[in-house]
């Protein structure tokens, strides 16, 4: 079959286009009809359905649109069903039980939607200008999400998300600025193989470009703002950053430490890895509430992710792997916790005590999830896990696994402790139980236990996916 560039470009094309279309009927439809509770939901999930049908056969092809502002090839079609299909589960836990406030919801499903847009231009980003703009049209929408309650906790948590972001967007944007000043283009491809005219004055903008990717990625010590904003933030959006936004910023990181075969920002990656790992594993140890527990573990998961990049282009597939696989994870983790909750800042570990007994199949599906994100076999974390340590060996970065697998055993002990609760306490009296969960959330929540399941023991179709687009970055 013939390649036909412009019907490839049109069908790529439409499906943000579908979607900003989506959002704003989102947004206006409550204007001129009244009641649609629900509806605006289901239009965004509608949207999300048909933009999917798009990357059904993407061809073997890279067009570069916009004078290389934007790269569609068979990876950004990859990114883009990952962030969508984040984007459609998210849609699908609001339905169940809204995350807003009533006569609200409209406002959600239109934010909901307008970061998934910003993750999809983010993750094809021909260059740094754009992946910037990208960046904030992720960022702004998800500021207001996390505090779309209103509520104490959730301005907290927006409060502390905004201020904490506006400083990680200042600091990319100032390094952009000097990147632009040295390079005739910010284009990727260009800053690979065009020298810096002063060298040293681009080693600092290249850094502080990475400061402000690693805010979004969760790397220490720019995580701070990860277990209030999502402690505090409502369930539903704590797994869409957990899932979403920290993978746009592992592959905005990734195009960058490509651009080095060593010399100081390799070193500096590899510092970043080894605090992430030591200190968000050591962190988790101690806390007592699900939320923050997940929040700590989205932290190390973001430092596993960074070992990858020590492989080279096996390193890229085993991230591309990752990514969907600890998604399912977490947000079922999240949908878990939903189901539990009873105020903003969602259920205690001891909440869980005797969940076993009253709800099995919870039970049984949080285990799943514990031990995915554990590296239990034969689930799809371990294989994750093995792939990115695997890569960075293969790399020559053997000491730096060690540590990632040290730190890996001792997130066990975290991860089994939410079991231990669930299958080996009696729940206190007076303690709240397992409410009846909606129909909605039992579904993500079964759909998540399958997944992680079967990516682990039928990993071959998912990793070779993840190949098959590695090839385009």
């Amino acid at each position: 079959m013939n390649f036909d560039p412009v019907a490839y470009t049109a069908a790529a094309l439409s499906a943000p286009v579908l979607l900003v279309l989506a959002a704003f009927a989102i947004l206006l439809l409550p204007l001129f009809f009244k009641g649609l509770r629900g509806t605006q939901g289901l239009i965004g999930l509608g949207a999300v359905l048909v933009t999917l049908t798009f990357f059904r056969a993407a061809p073997q092809a890279k067009l570069l649109l916009f004078y290389g502002a934007l790269e569609i090839s068979p990876l950004s079609s990859y990114l883009w069903a990952f962030a969508l299909a984040v984007l459609g589960l998210t849609i699908v836990l609001s339905l169940a039980r809204p995350p807003a406030q009533e006569g609200n919801e409209g406002e959600f499903y239109f934010l909901a939607v307008m970061a998934s847009i910003g993750l999809m231009v983010m993750v094809s980003a021909g260059d740094l200008f754009t992946a910037f703009i990208a960046l904030e049209l992720l960022s702004l929408p998800v500021y207001a999400l996390a505090g779309i309650r209103r509520t104490k906790p959730g301005l907290e948590a927006a409060y502390k998300y905004f201020m904490l972001g506006a400083f990680g967007s200042g600091v990319t944007i100032l390094g952009i600025a000097i990147l632009n000043a040295l390079y005739p283009s910010l284009a990727f491809e260009a800053l690979r193989s065009a020298p810096a005219a002063a060298p040293q004055l681009a080693l600092a903008g290249f850094m502080l470009v990475i400061a402000g990717f690693a805010f979004k990625t969760a790397l220490v010590p720019f995580h701070m703002w990860v277990p209030d904003a999502y402690e505090g933030a409502p369930t539903q959006v704590s797994a869409f950053m957990a899932a979403a936004v920290k993978a746009g910023g592992v592959i905005l990181l990734w195009r960058i430490f490509s651009l080095f075969s060593g010399g100081p920002v390799v070193k500096v990656f590899w510092w970043l890895t080894v605090i992430t790992a030591v200190f968000a594993n050591l962190a988790a140890l101690a806390q007592s509430g699900l939320k923050r527990l997940l929040a700590y573990s989205s932290i190390a998961h973001a430092g596993y992710l960074a070992v990858a990049f020590f492989g080279g282009r096996p390193g890229f597939e085993a991230v591309l792997y990752y990514l969907p696989v600890y998604a399912m994870a977490t947000i079922g983790a999240f949908s878990v916790a939903l189901v539990l909750e009873k105020d903003e800042k969602g259920p205690k570990i001891e909440d869980l005590a005797g969940l076993a007994k009253t709800r099995p199949w919870l039970a049984a599906s949080m285990a799943a999830f514990m031990f995915s994100l554990a590296g239990v076999p034969p689930l799809a974390g371990f294989f994750a896990k093995f792939y990115a340590f695997a890569a960075a060996v293969s790399g020559g970065y053997t000491s730096l696994v060690v540590i990632a697998v040290v730190m890996s055993a001792v997130s066990v002990y975290y991860y089994l402790r939410v079991t231990v609760v669930m299958y080996m306490k009696q729940p206190a009296e007076g303690a709240m139980t397992a409410q009846q969960a909606p129909g909605a959330v039992e579904a993500v929540v079964f759909l998540m236990a399958i997944g992680v399941l079967f990516a682990g023991v039928f990993s071959g179709p998912l990793l070779s996916l993840a190949a098959e687009a590695s090839h385009w970055f």
